[in-house]
C-alpha cells in the first residue's frame, strides 16, 4: 500500500552486524555479478533515493538519509559507492555499508559522466537498476547527452527474483521489523482514548515504535465516521467512546519492513465494525491458505475475493491491494495486478491485507508472511 514517506529518515540508523553479517552481502554480490556477466553487460550502475532504495540497498546495506546513492558495479572486482553526503560524513557512512569504496556525488549527470569515463566505458554496455524509478528525467537527459556511445540496457527487473527470496538473515530482519510493530501496537488500546486526537494517539504508537530501533514508520488510519470512507493520513480527529479506528501500521527496522492491520474500538469492547473485522479476518486466512509455493499472486487475491463474499466490498478492498512482496522496500516484486501470473518461491515474504468498508464503518486486517516448504510463517 502506498503511503507517504520520510523526507528525512530520522529513526534508529545503524548496522547490526550480527542481524546482518558482512558475508550475507559477500554471497548477495556475487550472485548479482553473475546476472551481470550472463546479461552480457560490461557493469551496472544501480540508483535509490530515500524513497525507494530497496536494489541499491541489497547490494550495499545502505540507506540514503537524504536525497540520492548510487552503487557502481563492475563486472569483475568490488563495488563503489556514491552518495549525496559531504566528505566529513564519509566515515559515518562506512558503519552502514561493506562497500570499502566510497564517493561524494553532487550533481549526478556529471558523477555518472566522470565514473564512466575514468573507467573507460564511454562505449561499454552499462545496465541501469533503479534510474527509470528514480531518477528526474532532465537529469538523465544529461547523462545520456554527455555518454552518446553508451549503450545503456534497462536492468530494473533484473534482481526481482534474487530479492524475493529472502535468506535466513533478511527473515530474521523482517521478524524483528515485525515484533517491533506488534510491540507498538500493543499500546493502541491505551492510546486510543476518548477525547484524545488521532495525531496525539499515533504518536504514541510511533514512539513506541521508534524506540525500539525503527528506522522508519508509516501509518494510515481511519478513525469515527472517517471508516465508512477511507483510510487516511492522520489528522486531528478527537475520538470519541465506541468510534472504530482503522490502523495500517509499517515499519522499518534494519533497512526491512513488516506490516500489520488491525481493527481497534475506542474504549475497548465489541464495536460496529465487529461483522466487518470477522470477514476482513476470513480474506487474511483465505490468503494465508493459498499462499503456497507454486502458487500465483494471482491466486491469493482471488482467494480474498471469494472470503469477502460480497463483489461491491471486494473491489473497494482490492484498491486497496491484496497482497504484494515486501522486504527492503515497503512494496516490491511481486505485486497483485502487475504480476498476476508470478509463481511464488519459498522463502518469499508477503503483506496481505483486507481493507472493507460498509454501512458507515470498516474494518482492516493484516499480517506479514513468509511462505515455507510446509505453510505460512507469520513474520508480524
Amino acid at each position: 500500500m502506498r503511503t507517504l514517506h520520510s523526507i528525512l529518515k530520522h529513526g534508529g540508523l545503524f548496522w547490526d552486524r550480527d542481524l546482518l553479517p558482512p558475508e550475507t552481502y559477500a554471497r548477495r554480490y556475487a550472485g548479482i555479478q553473475e546476472i551481470l556477466r550472463k546479461s552480457g553487460d560490461d557493469a551496472w550502475l544501480v540508483f535509490g533515493d530515500v524513497a525507494r532504495y530497496g536494489n541499491l540497498t541489497y547490494i550495499t546495506n545502505f540507506l540514503p538519509r537524504v536525497r540520492s546513492a548510487m552503487a557502481y558495479v563492475p563486472a569483475e572486482g568490488a563495488p563503489v559507492l556514491y552518495a549525496s553526503i559531504g566528505l566529513r560524513d564519509i566515515p559515518a557512512a562506512k558503519t552502514l555499508t561493506w562497500v570499502d569504496e566510497i564517493r561524494v556525488f553532487g550533481r549526478v549527470p556529471a558523477s555518472v559522466a566522470k565514473l564512466i569515463t575514468d573507467e573507460g566505458l564511454e562505449k561499454a554496455r552499462v545496465g541501469l537498476v533503479g534510474f527509470e524509478e528514480s531518477m528526474p528525467v532532465a537529469e538523465w537527459d544529461a547523462v545520456a547527452d554527455a555518454l552518446p556511445d553508451v549503450r545503456w540496457q534497462g536492468r530494473s527487473g533484473a534482481l526481482d527474483g534474487l530479492r524475493a527470496v529472502k535468506d535466513a538473515s533478511e527473515i530474521s530482519a523482517m521478524r524483528a521489523a515485525g515484533e517491533v510493530a506488534r510491540a507498538a501496537l500493543e499500546s493502541a488500546n491505551e492510546a486510543l482514548e476518548p477525547g484524545v486526537t488521532l495525531r496525539q494517539a499515533f504518536a504514541r504508537l510511533e514512539g513506541a515504535a521508534r524506540r525500539r530501533g525503527a528506522e522508519d514508520v508509516r501509518i494510515l488510519a481511519a478513525g469515527g465516521s472517517q471508516s465508512g470512507v477511507a483510510l487516511r493520513p492522520i489528522d486531528d480527529r478527537v475520538l470519541e467512546a465506541g468510534d472504530t479506528v482503522m490502523v495500517h501500521f509499517a515499519v522499518e527496522r534494519q533497512r526491512y519492513w513488516a506490516e500489520l492491520g488491525r481493527t481497534f474500538t475506542v474504549g475497548g469492547g465489541g464495536g460496529a465494525a465487529d461483522g466487518l473485522n470477522a470477514r476482513a479476518e476470513a480474506a487474511i486466512a483465505a490468503m494465508e491458505g493459498a499462499a503456497k509455493e507454486g502458487a500465483r499472486i494471482a491466486d491469493i487475491a482471488a482467494a480474498a475475493r471469494e472470503a469477502i463474499g460480497d463483489a461491491a466490498m471486494a473491489a473497494r478492498a482490492e484498491a486497496y491491494g491484496f497482497a504484494h512482496g515486501i522486504g527492503l522496500d515497503a512494496e516490491e516484486y511481486p505485486l497483485v495486478g502487475r504480476h498476476d501470473d508470478a509463481a511464488l518461491a519459498a522463502g518469499a515474504t508477503l503483506a496481505l491485507r483486507a481493507v472493507l468498508h460498509g454501512d458507515g464503518t470498516g474494518a482492516i486486517a493484516g499480517n506479514t508472511v513468509r511462505i515455507g516448504d510446509s505453510g505460512i510463517e507469520t513474520l508480524a
